[in-house]
């Protein structure tokens, strides 16, 4: 196995469990992300399933060495040192009844048996992972709840690894191999990758190694991230030094990416160069409207006879008296939120201050985890989430997670709710739809600047210096007459690669304010399309979901200068 796939491994399972969305600049004091939560903070367990199968007891037939792994950190060595979960040692027993059956002859039955074991194995992890971050993040100085939420969250990481080695290492079986064809890609393992040769053919000992790698590159990108945080909440380090270390940093942590990793990474079907390309329309026709519509928000202010203050105490509960008037299926998704609990609101001052929704996979739902803001605009966007959640079951494990879509889903919803905010805000509604119509423009601004920032970096990696990286941050951030330091935007440090996701999704959530201000039934009915469409499958890629759902191509030069033209009409319908 390359580098580059245990990077691939280890960012898609990351990505998974901490899926964030929040862009530089919120709709209220906190932000929007997507994350994993439950419907309690009491661990699940995984149960012991009883099997009759005898266990390989063969000997290999070369010694357990490690000649070949002279890089891994001595503490990473020998793994029967590494103290396991009780749920951790259920998957290396299903693992091994899988190695076990697929010797045996006309065993395809127990052979798919286990393969769906082990895909249960992975959602219920998944599923213990997020209770234990649950009470951590609402209690987030709470370095007791920490520990227990980062092994839990390490068990996923592991957990998927040893299941990854085990549907590859199955897809190689000449009788069975047909059975693991939607759970790897054969054109891209086999005995190399594996290296099953070295370590004596036998799977036991290879997985062994193999688990060695992942820990190891785990451990080095915790440190990695360990290090950037301690920097960007330094309180005695000045700006330029926390820029230029970070900058230092970032190369560091790029450094086995390039773009199509970052195509991969994200199941994305649209490339850096055409990002490129497209950043000049955006910062000519887009970037403009960003003063225009902070000026036609402060004239709408102004024009409102009397202003309130307005507080939600349990906004979604205010969604589900409102859901009705856009369609029964939403309708349904608000009282299933409600009546069932599938959310945290979080008050003190100790939480999590973001926003986040994420799938429940053991379960089938999703929950959403609300920092309390007073506001309504980041439930409502979370609730998109959820709305479309009701739709996706795909196992964990064969989740994708295309934030493009995804984030229409959450943008979309924003827009089609606004169409009530006359039952909220009165007549103050239109300034209010104006703010979110501000947000989600600088969403498309934001994405496309760091995204063009990313992709070129990237291109450059091998001769850009830090203080290169900090050159092409202000040049490119002064071009989309931005400003925030460099070492502000913890994206781009977390998540290589992902942060042109919000500037995308919002390209083609604003395909649906379109519709809102000419037929708000036909923006419902698109947006109901598009949040039946799986974000975690990975036959759907955003042009190929726009195009069966009925939006327009958003990713061409035409659609943004006609979306400009359609702002400034809105504009100018409000003198």
């Amino acid at each position: 196995m390359t580098k580059y796939r245990i990077i691939a491994f280890l960012t898609a399972f990351s990505m998974t469990a901490s899926l964030c969305s929040c862009s530089l600049r919120s709709k209220s004091s906190s932000s929007e992300c997507i994350e994993c939560e439950t419907t309690t903070s009491t661990e699940t367990e995984i149960k012991t399933t009883e099997t009759t199968t005898e266990k390989n007891t063969e000997p290999a037939t070369e010694p357990f060495t490690y000649d070949l792994l002279k890089d891994i950190p001595e503490e990473y060595m020998d793994v029967a040192k590494i103290k396991d979960s009780e749920n951790l040692k259920e998957v290396r027993s299903h693992v091994s009844d899988l190695f076990a059956h697929l010797k045996e002859p006309h065993n395809s039955a127990a052979i798919e048996k286990d393969i769906n074991l082990l895909l249960d194995d992975i959602d219920k992890l998944e599923e213990i992972s997020v209770n234990k971050m649950i009470p951590y993040y609402l209690d987030f100085d709470n370095t007791a709840l920490e520990e227990e939420y980062d092994d839990a969250a390490e068990d996923v990481i592991i957990g998927g690894a040893l299941a990854f080695f085990a549907f590859n290492y199955g897809s190689l079986n000449d009788d069975y191999g047909y059975l693991f064809e939607d759970l790897c890609d054969n054109d891209d393992y086999d005995d190399d990758d594996l290296k099953l040769e070295e370590y004596g053919n036998d799977p036991e000992i290879a997985l062994k190694h193999w688990e060695m790698k992942i820990r190891a590159k785990n451990a080095e990108s915790d440190e990695l991230l360990d290090e950037y945080h301690n920097l960007r909440f330094d309180q005695d380090m000045d700006t330029d030094e926390k820029n230029k270390r970070c900058a230092e940093l970032y190369l560091e942590i790029i450094k086995e990416y390039d773009q199509e990793s970052y195509k991969d990474k994200y199941h994305r079907d649209y490339t850096g160069d055409e990002i490129l390309d497209l950043g000049k329309a955006v910062r000519e026709e887009l970037v403009p409207l960003d003063d225009e519509l902070w000026h036609a928000y402060i004239d709408t202010y102004d024009k409102a006879k009397k202003h309130n203050y307005y507080e939600f105490d349990d906004p979604f509960i205010v969604i589900q008296e409102k859901a009705p008037k856009f369609s029964k299926s939403i309708a349904n998704a608000a009282d299933m939120l409600v009546n069932e609990k599938l959310y945290y609101i979080a008050k003190d001052d100790s939480s999590y201050n973001l926003s986040f929704m994420d799938f429940l996979p053991a379960s089938k739902k999703a929950l959403i985890y609300y920092y309390n803001d007073r506001g309504i605009a980041a439930a409502i966007h979370e609730f998109g989430h959820f709305y479309a959640s009701t739709y996706d079951n795909v196992p964990y494990f064969l989740s994708v997670f295309n934030t493009d879509i995804a984030e229409i889903q959450s943008q979309g919803f924003e827009f089609i709710f606004s169409t009530i905010y006359d039952d909220i805000y009165g007549e103050e509604a239109e300034t209010f739809r104006i703010s979110n119509l501000r947000e989600s423009l600088f969403s498309v601004i934001s994405g496309f600047m760091i995204g063009e920032f990313e992709y070129t970096v990237i291109k450059n990696k091998d001769t850009f210096t830090p203080d290169d990286v900090l050159k092409c941050w202000n040049d490119i951030e002064s071009s989309y007459e931005i400003e925030y330091p460099f070492y502000y935007v913890n994206h781009i440090f977390e998540n290589p690669g992902y942060y042109i996701s919000y500037g995308v999704s919002a390209l083609a959530a604003f395909d649906i304010w379109q519709d809102c201000i000419s037929d708000k039934d036909k923006a419902v009915k698109k947006y109901e399309k598009i949040a039946k469409v799986s974000c975690s499958d990975k036959d759907n890629t955003f042009r190929l979901a726009l195009k069966k759902t009925g939006f327009n191509d958003v990713l061409n030069k035409e659609y943004i200068i006609d979306l400009a033209d359609k702002i400034r009409e809105y504009i100018n319908s409000l003198e």
